[in-house]
């Protein structure tokens, strides 16, 4: 009895160290955690200004903060990731976006809430960096698609769960345990991944500099990159300008928009593993990429054209899936790209900072030209945009002989 129990054990940690889906699993619950406390400040955010008696142009700064660390963040942690490992650095951003969820409940002053902002900023730089990496490291290329998507998809439920427990959270627990709560989670997640038996990739020497160029990879990392700028950049201006648009057309109240918002995760949510296995099984890059940018361009055309809030959710469910077949397929195309170099974590610090690149450029964009044109001017714009890189993605991918 005394023996056959810890071989139990043992029998049951071979079998997760053994499982193909368990990496999967643990990446998933890093990303939703990352984006669910992300999610969790929306609500939290508009009671700062009264509360330190600040201006709303304060706050959004403070709100950009995260955005400006994984830009900068994001690329040293890839590559610290490839020197030491993966785990080492997901638990130290997940260690690192506890200690930064806490320190928001504690904050009494601008200061202390710029402070947690960055620390979590860093933190997300690490985990996903090192967590697709780690991924794409361990993964069957013929299904890294997939697993790309599925992981990915965590950061829609995470959008959408994310303010829900904020709201819920501070109305009925209070301003502390809003971030006391999900901080104790953070860590929770962290220390599993610490303790899960799984068969990592050890590094195999250092990152050298050439393995942020591998040789040929000028031309497909280009393309590759501007793809993620052109869909971060649609979220980026999506974000902020949408919700003043559907308020001012059709009178919506915040409860429809984070409605309409909550359509957009759920088209990404469902779109993102069926985009990857499609990828995975026939390949088409240049169909998807191209395609999908050319989609969402028609997408947001649509937006502005729809007289009535269903049909504008109607194109915005249209625009989610659109986004999401034009980013997916540019995951394991990344990983080809580092596959044989050891710099897979290069690689995803590359995504995370063009991604932020986007993220960041968007609101400034439309902040820029909100002065001289109209909002429906704004978004057919950017449509125009999409689809002008959509042909462009189109013809890259096909003479780049992508798969």
């Amino acid at each position: 009895m005394t023996t056959e129990r810890p071989h139990r054990i043992r029998t049951f940690r071979d079998r997760i160290a053994a499982s193909p889906d368990a990496i999967l699993v643990l990446v998933v619950l890093v990303i939703f955690m990352d984006m669910m406390i992300y999610g969790l400040l929306i609500p939290v955010f508009p009671e700062y200004a009264p509360r330190f008696g600040v201006n709303e142009s304060v706050i959004g700064v403070v709100f950009g903060v995260y955005a400006a660390m994984l830009l900068l963040f994001s690329i040293p942690m890839g590559l610290l990731s490839d020197r030491v490992g993966r785990r080492p650095l997901i638990v130290a951003g997940m260690l690192l976006l506890a200690l930064a969820t806490a320190l928001f409940g504690f904050s009494t002053t601008i200061a202390h809430l710029v402070v947690a902002r960055t620390v979590q900023g860093v933190s997300a730089a690490a985990t996903w960096s090192a967590g697709l990496a780690l991924l794409a490291d361990t993964c069957d290329p013929a299904r890294l698609g997939e697993k790309m998507g599925v992981a990915l998809s965590a950061v829609g439920v995470g959008t959408i769960l994310g303010p829900v427990a904020g709201g819920l959270l501070f109305e009925y627990a209070g301003y502390t345990a809003t971030f006391i709560v999900p901080a104790v989670l953070a860590a929770s997640v962290g220390l599993a991944v610490l303790i899960a038996p799984l068969r990592t990739c050890r590094p195999v020497g250092g990152a050298t500099r050439s393995s942020m160029l591998p040789r040929g990879a000028l031309l497909p990392l280009a393309a590759c990159s501007v793809v993620i700028v052109a869909v971060s950049g649609t979220y980026g201006v999506f974000d902020p300008y949408l919700p003043v648009y559907l308020h001012t057309v059709f009178s919506a109240s915040p409860a429809t928009i984070g409605v309409v918002f909550a359509v957009l995760a759920v088209a990404a949510i469902l779109a993102q593993p069926a985009a990857g296995r499609i990828y995975d099984r026939y390949g088409g890059s240049r169909h998807l990429i191209g395609g999908g940018l050319l989609l969402s361009g028609a997408a947001i055309v649509a937006v502005m054209q729809a007289g009535a809030l269903p049909l504008t959710a109607v194109a915005v469910f249209v625009l989610g899936i659109a986004l999401s077949c034009a980013i997916v397929p540019v995951m394991p195309l990344l990983a080809d790209i580092y596959r044989d170099h050891g710099s897979q974590g290069a690689a995803y610090g590359i995504y995370n900072t063009f991604f932020a690149v986007g993220l960041s450029a968007g609101p400034f964009a439309g902040a820029v030209l909100a002065g001289r044109w109209p909002l429906p001017a704004i978004f057919l714009g950017l449509a125009a945009f999409l689809g002008v890189t959509g042909v462009l993605s189109w013809v890259a991918f096909g003479r780049l002989g992508r798969r």
